[in-house]
């Protein structure tokens, strides 16, 4: 049985930009799962991965930046515990020490990695404000003579920096 490509493009927009699961986009378009998959399959052996698509449509969404930095803090909030914890343990050796650390310190470069491609809109951010505390370190150092200064300027440069898209 010939399904109309209007069916196609309407499974095709349930299950990549609604993320619905394929049985229910199916159920909804009232094709077969077995068509759906097919017509999926097609679709990518043309150079249109339904997959692809819909990854890189949940990565854009909203709700999915909201998670990944809460993420990212909870991490981050578990990695200083853990810091805090090893800091006090004095009853750890030197090696048991070291291991944990180079542990730590591996988990911590991996969950930045991948949250640098997961969200580059937070690591720009992050870049800025590095960048913001280095140069006031640098003129607290240097240029003490101008904090006042740059005190007042700092905050609306950097509702300025927010803006930057």
């Amino acid at each position: 049985m010939a399904h109309a490509s209007e069916k196609r493009i309407q499974l095709r927009g349930l299950y990549v930009y609604q993320r619905l699961p394929m049985e229910t986009a199916c159920k909804k378009v009232g094709v077969p799962r077995s068509t759906g998959n097919r017509w999926k399959q097609e679709a990518a052996d043309k150079g249109d991965d339904w997959e692809t698509v819909r990854a890189a449509v949940a990565l854009g969404d909203d709700n999915f930046n909201t998670l990944s930095k809460k993420l990212l803090e909870d991490y981050l909030v578990q990695h200083q515990a853990t810091m805090d914890q090893l800091r006090d343990a004095t009853t750890m050796s030197a090696r048991d020490r070291a291991e944990t650390l180079a542990s730590m310190s591996d988990s911590f470069n991996k969950t930045m990695v991948s949250f640098k491609r997961l969200s580059p809109d937070l690591d720009r951010q992050a870049v800025q404000l590095d960048v913001l505390q280095r140069f006031v370190s640098f003129a607290q150092g240097k240029f003490p003579q101008h904090l006042q200064a740059l005190a007042e300027m700092l905050e609306p440069f950097g509702e300025e920096l927010a803006k930057v898209r």
